[in-house]
């Protein structure tokens, strides 16, 4: 006689083993939430009707977490990564797979800039591991078109000019800039923006590459000299709303209801594509605030950004199809028409149709900078993160938060605890 415990056991273990190999599509998209994730769903929906394929996207607050510890069951085929240094680490552990099995080298040096090819390749490998899927461009510099102008207009040609400007309006007793950049355990996080602005549009991506890979030391003339001209602005008396003390004090999302206020001098705040979702409700791109690109006489092309990179754990057929359609040129049509779109394709030759006046701006200079290859990622999210998400951040924080007087005269101690960790 059968045991009934045994039976039972049988039932219910095979019943969780079905349960956790369930598939709830035929491909499975994880990755971050995005802000207009029903936009992205919308177009999901549209190529799943296209495909005969039914597409699930689970959003997740860390994929890279999720893929190393909590995916046991292998449900996810596809998903988004926004750190190009966590997908050389899922590649190196043969979580995901190489993109050559995956894609065409040729397709992908045809449509994508070298530099988004070469961050997703593993050094110890030698194999690429992603695709960038979307990009979010930095480097711009936000007004408000009422103040504006108020001031004249005013075009600048450098970074030299901003600084200029900025001095000329103190010494009349007018502020020009909201630069708030609190953001709890992460504050820091924008000042690193600031410093790959310089870096980059100064000196070139030669000189960016090295300091992005920790081969150009913080002691390096370049790194210290760009750190020197953060001070050049932010240390100007009456320049920056509230002074350098504020900076890394009060909360980022301030900027733009500061900048959009009547009760502030600020005209400016340097932000990335991220400032468009904190404008204060109601206000309109091209109506109340614009933004131009971030200035420079050397690299005008330039352009730092982040963004999600589309990597595989599976070459099934469905995950094969899907992934080619997610980084071809003609993904994102129906999005990208949409008014609320923020959807920037890395794909540099996606030519899509787009509504939003704002969306117009930024797609277009992204694209100037792909097609140069002078786009690069974030330095911070290169590093390794014990100093870009740790050390750097820090170092930033406390140079700013010293002011003028205090920072040049510690100047050199902070660097040298900063390239302790290199």
């Amino acid at each position: 006689m059968v045991n009934k415990s045994i039976v039972f056991i049988f039932i219910i273990t095979t019943s969780i083993f079905s349960f956790l190999a369930y598939k709830p599509a035929d491909v499975v998209i994880a990755g971050p939430l995005m802000t207009d994730q029903e936009l992205f769903d919308e177009e999901l929906e549209m190529l799943s009707e296209a495909t005969g394929l039914k597409i699930k996207y689970i959003e997740l607050i860390d994929v890279e977490d999720y893929l190393i510890n909590d995916n046991s069951n292998s449900e996810v085929d596809l998903a988004l990564i926004p750190n190009p240094q966590g997908v050389v680490n899922l590649g190196e552990r043969n979580i995901i797979i190489p993109i050559s099995k995956l894609v065409n080298d040729i397709k992908l040096m045809n449509n994508f800039s070298n530099h988004l090819i070469n961050i997703t390749t593993s050094e110890k490998t030698k194999e690429n591991y992603g695709v960038f899927f979307r990009l979010l461009p930095n480097s711009f510099i936000w007004y408000d078109i009422e103040k504006f102008q108020e001031a004249g207009s005013p075009v600048f040609q450098s970074y030299e000019d901003m600084v200029s400007f900025t001095r000329e309006r103190a010494n009349n007793g007018n502020e020009t800039w909201c630069l708030d950049s609190e953001s709890g355990a992460s504050t820091g996080w924008i000042a690193t923006n600031w410093l790959e602005d310089l870096i980059l549009h100064e000196y070139g991506p030669e000189i960016y590459d090295a300091w992005s890979q920790q081969s150009l030391l913080p002691g390096s003339k370049e790194v210290i000299l760009s750190i020197n001209e953060i001070g050049k602005l932010i240390f100007i008396e009456n320049g920056v709303h509230g002074g350098n003390e504020r900076i890394v004090r009060k909360e980022f999302r301030n900027n733009f209801i500061n900048l959009l206020s009547d009760e502030t001098d600020c005209i400016f705040s340097w932000s990335g594509q991220y400032a468009d979702y904190y404008m204060p409700e109601g206000s309109e791109f091209g109506i109340e605030y614009d933004f131009f690109k971030f200035p420079s006489s050397k690299n005008p092309d330039a352009m730092v950004g982040i963004g999600d990179i589309l990597v595989a754990l599976n070459n099934n057929s469905n995950s094969l199809i899907i992934f080619e359609k997610l980084i071809s040129d003609q993904f994102g049509a129906s999005w990208m028409l949409n008014e609320n779109s923020s959807y920037v394709p890395a794909n540099m030759n996606n030519n899509n149709l787009v509504s939003n006046k704002l969306l117009i701006k930024q797609i277009e200079l992204t694209k100037q900078a792909l097609r140069k290859d002078i786009f690069r990622y974030d330095a911070s999210e290169i590093m390794e993160r014990r100093i870009g998400a740790d050390k750097l951040l820090a170092s930033l924080k406390e140079y700013i938060d010293l002011g003028s007087e205090e920072a040049y005269k510690n100047l050199e101690l902070i660097i040298e605890d900063l390239q302790s960790s290199f």
